[in-house]
């Protein structure tokens, strides 16, 4: 596909250009699991569009490449996919492998199978398990968002099995060396195509790369090495931060055995709306209803603002100079939401909108008329 035809990688990931490192990896986790076509079979593109992502992905994940890329475009990065292409689609535990770096168990399902892996490193070095991360969210209100708050986040994980000591044995006797990798957790094959042969060696999918089986399951995990654990999370969530975030909690993820670096946490914020304020960016904005006696003639109004000393919701005094038109702004400094990295506030603005009574009695009508006359 030439440049000029191809999309833009930041728009294939569905992330702004300044998208973190994580935010363009949990939009390409989200994205392999809809695009492989061994799972979307409706959509007769999706091999092309997995491509594309993987495209997307190798550049926007490696942070020399998307340097080139953002100051130079399609141009200042030179991305071969020949390989991923000749090598056909990966299948579906080999792309959770590729996302997640390996299988912990047999494999035998989607939903079960895959749910842990190990990071990917080099064939020569030990391998160490790295449990999955999992995905929530949490709710707070605006008050917690603009002041900081402490929530107890009920979760579900995997950890070891404390009955065979995450082995996945009834006893140690059950554990067998494979027959189909020998052993080695590894296995070769050839196949043929226009290229000639080519070999590929994979993980072992007799023994998902453990080079053991199991004759007898142990009878609590059934074989699985993992039970389900319901896990309460103390979690800080600072102040000013914003509906959408993701917060990072390490260490609170699925663990697959004793020996293995338990993942992360990655817990969305959900801040509720408030009728007083509308948030953009770290500016809060207040809309004020005056009549327009006050509007003409100026005067005092108490406004709903942020008290940071006592960390509350509470009013100031606004001062409402006379000849105040309808739509006229207010700027309360320091009075907006905390800057997330660096120090400050942003400023609170003040709407106003002058309300004009659809009906008048006769009083108020001749006061009008005359004073209509003097201008």
């Amino acid at each position: 596909m030439s440049s000029n035809k191809k999309r833009d990688y930041y728009e294939v990931l569905g992330v702004d250009k300044n998208a973190s490192e994580n935010d363009i990896k949990l939009a390409y986790r989200r994205l392999a699991r809809q695009l492989h076509p061994d799972l979307n079979k409706t959509d007769p593109k999706a091999k092309e569009k997995f491509i594309e992502l993987q495209e997307a992905y190798e550049v926007l994940s490696d942070a020399n490449k998307r340097n080139n890329y953002d100051r130079y475009g399609f141009s200042g990065v030179d991305v071969d996919m020949s390989s991923f292409m000749r090598g056909g689609i990966p299948g579906i535990d080999e792309l959770l492998r590729s996302i997640f770096g390996g299988g912990m168990f047999g494999g035998d399902d989607f939903g079960f199978g895959s749910i842990f892996g190990s990071r990917g490193r080099a064939r020569s070095a030990p391998r160490r398990e790295v449990g999955q991360d999992i995905e929530d969210f949490v709710e707070i209100t605006f008050e917690e968002a603009m002041f900081g708050s402490k929530k107890d986040v009920v979760i579900q994980r995997y950890t070891p099995c404390d009955e065979c000591e995450g082995t996945g044995a009834e006893d140690p006797s059950s554990i067998k060396t494979c027959t189909e990798c020998q052993g080695s957790g590894r296995v070769r094959k050839m196949t043929q195509s226009g290229f000639g042969t080519i070999i590929r060696e994979a993980e072992c999918y007799t023994c998902n790369g453990t080079g053991k089986i199991i004759k007898k399951k142990c009878p609590v995990c059934n074989g699985r090495k993992v039970v389900a654990e319901t896990k309460t999370i103390h979690v800080k969530t600072p102040p000013g931060v914003e509906n959408g975030v993701h917060l990072k909690v390490q260490g609170a993820g699925h663990i697959p055995s004793s020996r293995a670096i338990p993942g992360d946490l990655y817990l969305g914020i959900r801040v509720e709306e408030n009728d007083q304020f509308i948030r953009r960016g770290n500016d809060l904005f207040t809309q004020i209803d005056i009549d327009i006696v006050t509007a003409i003639l100026g005067g005092e109004l108490n406004v709903p603002t942020l008290d940071y000393k006592n960390e509350k919701l509470t009013e100031k005094e606004l001062k409402i100079p006379p000849g105040t038109q309808h739509g006229t702004e207010f700027r309360i400094k320091n009075r907006g939401a905390m800057y997330l990295r660096g120090k400050g506030k942003g400023d609170q603005y003040v709407v106003v909108t002058v309300e004009i009574p659809k009906k008048v009695t006769e009083e108020q009508r001749k006061l009008l008329e005359k004073f209509k006359g003097l201008n």
